[in-house]
C-alpha cells in the first residue's frame, strides 16, 4: 500500500478498524462501523484499506512486527530463527485467543475457505523471508508441505473455537515448525527434540502478550 497522505487520520482509522476487529470481530466489524468510530465518511476508510481483507492482512503484519519487538524486549530465547519464528507464533496465537473478541476474529477467519487461504498466503510468504538459511528442498516443495501443515493446524483450530475447546498451542504449532525445519534439512528427532525444547511459557507468553496489547 502506498503510504497515505495523511498519517494521523491513517492512524485513527488503523486504531480504530483494529479495536473493532479485536472486539467485534471480522464479521461485524464493517466499514461504516470504522467510520462511524472515527467520525469520517466510509469512503474515508476505503481510501486507506480498500477490501477487509486488506484491513485484516495489515493487522496481522503489525502485530508481527509487534510481537518482534517484545520477545526481543524481553529477551526471550531467541537461540536461532527456528526458535525465534516459533516464539513469534506462539505470541501471535496467544494474543489471538487472549479473550472473547480476538476468538471470535479467529473464528471469522478460519470459517471462510477464502480467507484462511489468503492468511496462509501471507504466513507463508512471513516465514520465508523471516528465515534465511538454504532450504533443501524446492519452493514448491515446500509451499506445499507449509501449506498442508498449516491449513491443517487452521481447521483444527477452527474445530476447537466453534465447539470452544480447549487448543494445544505448543504441540500443534510445534508441529508446524517441525516441518518447516525438516525442508531446511533438519532430521524428524533433531526437529522434535528442538520444538520439544523452545515452547514459551505460561508467563513468557503473558509477557508478551500484555506488551503488545498495549502496543496495539
Amino acid at each position: 500500500m502506498a503510504r497515505p497522505r495523511n498519517m494521523e487520520l491513517y492512524g485513527t482509522v488503523k486504531r480504530e478498524a483494529y479495536r473493532q476487529l479485536l472486539s467485534r470481530g471480522y464479521q461485524e466489524t464493517t466499514y461504516q462501523s470504522i467510520a462511524s468510530g472515527c467520525g469520517i465518511t466510509r469512503v474515508a476508510v476505503q481510501n486507506y484499506f480498500p477490501s477487509k481483507l486488506d484491513l485484516a492482512l495489515a493487522f496481522f503484519d503489525d502485530l508481527l512486527s509487534a510481537l518482534h519487538r517484545a520477545i526481543l524486549d524481553e529477551g526471550i530465547h531467541q537461540e536461532n530463527e527456528f526458535d525465534f519464528m516459533y516464539c513469534i507464533g506462539q505470541g501471535f496465537f496467544a494474543f489471538l485467543l487472549k479473550d472473547e473478541g480476538s476468538r471470535r476474529l479467529l473464528l471469522d477467519l478460519t470459517s471462510s475457505r477464502e480467507l484462511t487461504s489468503q492468511i496462509l498466503l501471507f504466513e507463508y510468504r512471513w516465514g520465508e523471508d523471516f528465515i534465511t538459511e538454504q532450504r533443501t528442498v524446492s519452493q514448491e516443495k515446500f509451499q506445499n508441505d507449509t501449506t498442508v501443515s498449516m491449513g491443517g493446524f487452521y481447521e483444527l483450530l477452527y474445530r476447537c473455537l466453534k465447539d470452544d475447546k480447549p487448543f494445544d498451542l505448543a504441540v500443534h504449532l510445534g508441529r508446524v515448525v517441525r516441518t518447516i525445519m525438516h525442508d531446511y534439512g533438519y532430521g524428524y528427532e533433531e526437529a522434535k527434540a528442538f520444538v520439544a525444547a523452545h515452547a514459551m511459557t505460561e508467563d513468557e507468553k503473558s509477557r508478551v502478550v500484555q506488551v503488545v496489547s498495549e502496543e496495539l
